[in-house]
This record gives structure tokens, sequence and C-alpha cells, in this order.
């Protein structure tokens, strides 16, 4: 069953339907119903039909049901239609399937964010993050951490960015009051997630110290400035 994941990718990136369903009707060890359900999702894909596209991946899982692959295209469409609930549940069973599963893990992630279920959001954000080692994915667990008042794991999130010398290239994006977007270095942003952890847990000195620390390095991060003013 392999190969109908490989028919379902060429199908995907050929612009050329008809020369992949040629490629696809010369191989007779895909069964005729496979085969069309292949040439339906295509074209359902092409003219942007996600009811036929979810269709005929469902028609396709019923032939492997046991195929992570398949599941991933089932919640990506979901996931695009922005039906996160299905989205989440679905990538869920394919992280099951295949605990290497990358797209699965970071659709329940989000997924599961979109619709407020924080703590599941933050599991599948911590297996994303062992699956990638990316500390922007990082970021996101430690926020998440200080979320759900899981302060001295969201610390010592903050604290392996900040050790990282990638943070300092790496960058994120804040809101401004005029709409606008202020750009930091990741590690200035988990300095100031440090900070506001130290205000949670009411050590207004610390919390006041890192603060100014971030404005030193970003003098116009408008969102310290008014975090620091609410302090004081």
């Amino acid at each position: 069953m392999k190969k109908i994941i490989i028919a379902i990718l060429i199908l995907g990136s050929l612009p050329c339907l008809t020369f992949a369903q040629d490629n696809i009707e010369r191989d007779t060890l895909i069964p005729m119903g496979v085969q069309r359900q292949i040439f339906v999702y295509g074209a359902a894909k092409k003219y942007n039909d996600k009811i036929v596209q979810l269709s005929a991946l469902y028609n396709l899982l019923s032939y492997n049901p046991n195929n992570s692959a398949i599941l991933d295209s089932i919640a990506l469409v979901y996931f695009e239609v922005q039906q996160y609930v299905s989205a989440a549940l679905v990538s869920v069973d394919a992280v099951l399937l295949n605990p290497k599963d990358e797209l699965a893990a970071e659709i329940a992630a989000l997924s599961f964010d979109q619709i407020g279920a924080t703590d599941r959001a933050l599991k599948y954000y911590e297996t994303l993050y062992l699956l990638r080692n990316d500390i922007m994915i990082l970021y996101q667990v430690s926020f998440l951490q200080y979320r759900l008042n899981r302060f001295n794991e969201a610390f010592t999130s903050a604290d392996i960015i900040i050790a990282n010398a990638k943070s300092n290239e790496v960058q994120i994006r804040f809101p401004k009051p005029d709409e606008s977007e202020h750009e930091v270095a990741l590690k200035t942003a988990a300095m100031r997630l440090k900070a506001m952890i130290y205000e949670e847990q009411g050590n207004v000195v610390e919390a006041t110290k890192l603060y100014k620390e971030v404005l030193l390095i970003s003098p116009d991060f408008e969102l310290v400035k008014k975090q620091l003013e609410d302090l004081n």
C-alpha cells in the first residue's frame, strides 16, 4: 500500500493530472478501486474541492486504515477548512501510528491550541520539539507552560532558549499599539517571558530588573514598556 501514497504525492505535485493518471493506470499492482480514488483525490485537489478530497482520502483509508500518511492528509484538509476538532483527533491517531510523524504532531499542537485545549496543545508541541529540536517550538512550549502556571518548567525552557547561540539570530514579532509589528531576537523574548514568570510569582524586584534588561537590548519594545509601567 505504500504505492498508494506515492501515487497521491505524484498527483499533488505534478501540474499535468493526465500524465499522473496514465502512470497510475499502468501500475497494475494498484487495485482499480484505489486508482479511481487516487484520481478523484488529485482532481479534487486541483479544483480545490475539500469535501471531495476528504471523501477520496477516507476511501483510501478504508484500504489501508493503519497508514499515518493518509491520516496526515485528512488532518491537513480539516485544518485548512478550520475544522480544528476533527484535525486534532485525526492527527492524534496519526501520531499514535507513527510517533515520529512531525506533520501530525504539528497539526495536533496547532489545532488543540486553536480550540483552547492548552494542555493537549502543550503535549504535542513538546513532541514536536523533541522531533525537530527547534528553539522556536521550545519558545511556544515555554509560553504554554507559563499559561498553565507551570512556572518552573517555563523558566527552564526559557533558560535553554537563552543559552542557545541561535536565539540571538532567530527573530520573533510582537504587535505594537499602532497595529504594526516589532521584531526582536528570540533570546530577548525569552528574557521577557522570564520577567513575566517573576511577575506572576510576585517577585517584583526580579521582574523589574529583567524588563529593564530587555529594554536595554530593545529600547523600542513597546509591549515591555507597558508591562514595566503596569508593574510599577
